[in-house]
């Protein structure tokens, strides 16, 4: 008997002791330009709140079918940001689907209308944003990513892909770039990670196809004022290839922002060289976060201290 009281006292204590682990919050958005109310997830980085910081705006990334991929993807981008950073701290802005075969494939324009006129402004509004957005999709989503690219160019300075399904349809994401060789594309960014080869004939070899075709448009210059990249992952397939790749493009984006400290420390200066790199080559500026600068400070006042 007095074992079970001791079970019981614990687990009640354990139990009472028990706090929430957030990592975001919900809204509700009533859609007049979709006829419904769509689910958003929203990230916000840790030094939104800080107190002892100046407040600043971040940049902003949507991410497509954030049912499965919000949770994983803010605790990776959270990472990256942390320490010696390969990323900047950002808000991240996750839309759930409803209908995904018509927002991503057949009813795409009005998906992006309800993206430009109702999202965007809202989440600029009730959020501390900077323009440069980023998108990202996966699979079909990764189709709505070309698509949004190809017709909706402004709403975007980046765009990732994995693995997207450019052979939908009549090879859709294809002929949209078929259709726009030539098109000045402002200086756009676009990456795109596909996974490894099938030996089964299962549809497959026109999803490889597809995207092959799209590279070889690419690396012949096509396309006008736009970043490409294109990257395989042999060892991942269509379910994985978006952890690794979001991984990887994304500190492909930011690519110079991680200075090691062996190189401040020679050469202070080298912050602020790094920082104008990436703005050139990204055409908005970025600078380095106060967090960012008063860590490095710090750290530099410990290693003179110990020499």
């Amino acid at each position: 008997m007095r074992r079970v009281f001791l079970f019981w006292l614990l687990a009640s204590s354990f139990v009472q002791g028990q706090t929430s682990i957030c990592i975001g919050e919900q809204l509700s958005v009533s859609s007049k330009v979709l006829g419904e109310t769509r689910t958003i997830s929203v990230y916000l980085p840790d030094s939104y709140y800080d107190s002892t910081l100046k407040k600043t705006n971040y940049p902003v990334m949507y991410l497509l079918d954030a049912e499965t991929n919000f949770n994983y993807f803010t605790t990776l981008m959270e990472k990256l940001a942390q320490g010696i950073p390969n990323v900047p701290e950002m808000i991240v802005i996750g839309i759930e689907n409803t209908q995904r075969e018509r927002d991503f494939g057949s009813d795409s324009d009005r998906f992006w209308q309800f993206m430009a006129d109702e999202l965007i402004p809202l989440v600029k509004k009730q959020y501390r944003c900077s323009d440069f957005r980023i998108l990202v999709g996966h699979s079909l989503s990764g189709l709505a990513v070309v698509s949004a690219l190809n017709k909706h160019t402004e709403l975007f300075n980046a765009y990732i892909a994995h693995d997207p399904s450019l052979w939908w349809g009549e090879n859709d994401g294809e002929r949209l770039f078929e259709a726009n060789k030539g098109k000045d594309f402002k200086h756009r960014i676009f990456y795109l990670s596909y996974s490894g080869k099938k030996v089964r004939n299962n549809g497959r070899s026109r999803h490889r196809e597809a995207i092959e075709a799209v590279q070889t448009m690419a690396a012949k210059g096509a396309f006008k004022n736009l970043e490409t990249y294109f990257v395989e992952y042999p060892n991942e397939n269509h379910g994985t290839i978006q952890v690794v790749g979001n991984m990887d493009l994304m500190r492909r984006l930011f690519a110079e922002m991680f200075i090691d400290r062996n190189d401040i420390e020679e050469n202070p200066a080298v912050i602020q060289q790094r920082y104008e790199a990436l703005s050139k080559r990204l055409h908005y500026k970025f600078v380095p976060s106060e967090k960012y600068l008063r860590n490095t400070e710090k750290w530099l006042k410990k290693v003179k201290y110990e020499k």
